[in-house]
């Protein structure tokens, strides 16, 4: 079975999360300081099981892509000359960091926790994979 994963790229910061192999169930991973994205990803895209990996991408509000989101296209198009069997994708990650929080809220996370940025990006991964999930 395959697992997907999906990347919410930032400039000081990058989430993650997981599939499982029947695509059920959605784990956050701890998320990662960006100088050390390109180590982490490769352990993740050298696993078999992984066939897909969906990045969230900005946008402004004109709808034009962000700085970060230019970045996060060339990582896509680096990454697709490094692993041929593997899938790229982008999805608007438009509102996930604020509807991370507010799912953070509705799950009971304490106050602390939800002013941990690590912990924000991993949950906006989470939402990232959830959209792209239900889009396929």
């Amino acid at each position: 079975m395959k697992r997907v994963l999906a990347v919410d790229f930032g400039e000081k910061r990058v989430g993650m999360a997981l599939t499982d192999t029947m695509q059920i169930s959605i784990n956050p991973l701890p998320a990662i300081e960006t100088n050390k994205f390109d180590q982490q990803i490769r352990k993740y895209l050298d696993l078999p099981e992984v066939t897909d990996v969906v990045f969230g991408l900005p946008f402004h509000a004109d709808g034009s892509v962000t700085p970060v989101g230019k970045k996060v296209l060339s990582i896509i198009n680096r990454f697709r000359k490094n692993f041929l069997n593997t899938k790229f994708h982008t999805i608007d990650e438009s509102f996930t960091s604020k509807d991370a929080v507010q799912l953070m809220i509705k799950l009971g996370v304490k106050k602390k926790d939800r002013r941990n940025k690590k912990k924000v990006d991993s949950m906006s991964a989470v939402l990232i994979l959830k959209r792209f999930l239900q889009e396929i």
